[in-house]
This record gives structure tokens, C-alpha cells and sequence, in this order.
């Protein structure tokens, strides 16, 4: 968050009290305008407020999707008679109507590769992240790792190949590789062997 002198009148996200032109506010994009000293410093807060915000972005690509596939699905089922006429799908020579027909499905096959991306941008939207998120991910591998590597069990690096534990130290393992290679690794890059 940064610190802003607010530009236009507003409402603080937290608290509702009124923002002045010329106030000065704490800001960030992805959770709003907040006074100072009411801006959430905990991450659980920031999340909260992040996912709000992203879940309504979230449900205007949803609704969007969902307008765009239900017009497609109209289109390629419009002229059901027709489309079930092989004389008239299958006939040589160029027919203008078929044309048309033709590429208009490509239009709607195309809205709905459209749309198909904006669900994946949806539920992309859906998962927000924190600063501290892939640091807690890695120290709960950490642990995990823990309770089955211990000093003198076999390891396995991507990068030095297998070795044995020397010694274990809060996040990195002393490992022996070879006779000539002893070196800490992250309890994350191993595994056991």
C-alpha cells in the first residue's frame, strides 16, 4: 500500500467515513482507498478484501462467457432442418446459403473458444495470492520433509544428484554428495531417496 493524497471524494473500503479532495488516503488497486490507519495490515485482511474484489471481476467474465456461449449454441443450432438435409450439406458446387451458414458457425465456434478463455481467466481470478503465500507453502513442505529426512538418511537433489544427510538446520539440510562436495540445500529442494 502506499500513502496518496486523494484526488476525487470517495469512501473508505473499511470504515465508509467520507474522503475529501486533498485527504490523504492509503491506496492500492487490487483492494481500494482506505484512510490512514484503517488500511488492513494482516494478510488474512488483504486476502479478504483482494478476493472481493477479484470475485466480482471473477462473475462479470462468468456472465460475459455465458452470454457469449448462449448466443453461439443458438447460432450453430439455428436452421435445424437444413442441417440435417445431407443432400443439401453435402451437394457440390457453391451454394451462397450454405456459405453463409458456414461461416457463421466459424464466428460462433470462435466465440466460444472466446468464452472458453474467459472462464479460465474467471477461475484464475478466483485463487488470490499474498505476499507470503509461496514462503508458507515452502516451510509446510519443509516440515513435512522433516518427519521423513533425518541426519544420515539418503537424498535425492535435481541438481547434485543423491547424497546423505550431515546434519539438519531449520530450512537446509547439510549434504555430502561425493567426498569432495559437501553443501546446504533448501529442505524444499530434496527429496528422499
Amino acid at each position: 500500500m502506499r500513502q496518496i493524497t486523494v484526488k476525487y471524494d470517495g469512501r473508505c473500503a473499511a470504515c465508509g467515513a467520507g474522503l475529501d479532495t486533498g485527504e490523504q488516503a492509503m491506496y492500492e488497486k487490487s483492494m481500494g482507498v482506505f484512510c490512514v490507519g484503517c488500511e488492513p495490515k494482516n494478510t488474512e485482511d488483504i486476502r479478504s478484501y483482494r478476493q472481493e474484489k477479484a470475485d466480482r471481476k471473477a462473475d462479470r467474465y462468468d456472465d460475459w462467457a455465458e452470454k457469449r456461449e448462449k448466443k453461439a449454441r443458438e447460432q450453430l443450432n439455428s436452421y435445424p432442418s437444413i442441417r440435417h438435409d445431407w443432400a443439401f450439406v453435402t451437394q457440390p458446387g457453391r451454394i451462397p446459403f450454405r456459405d453463409r451458414m458456414n461461416r457463421s458457425d466459424d464466428r460462433a465456434m470462435e466465440s466460444l473458444a472466446v468464452a472458453e478463455g474467459m472462464r479460465n481467466k474467471a477461475e484464475n481470478l478466483r485463487h488470490v495470492r499474498v505476499a507470503g503465500d509461496a514462503e508458507r507453502k515452502r516451510q509446510a513442505k519443509r516440515e513435512a520433509l522433516d518427519e521423513i529426512i533425518g541426519k544420515g538418511s539418503g537424498v535425492c537433489d535435481a541438481v547434485f544428484g543423491m547424497g546423505i544427510v550431515v546434519s539438519v538446520h531449520k530450512k537446509s539440510y547439510r549434504i555430502k554428495f561425493s567426498d569432495t562436495l559437501t553443501c546446504a540445500r533448501d529442505k524444499s529442494f530434496v527429496r528422499p531417496a
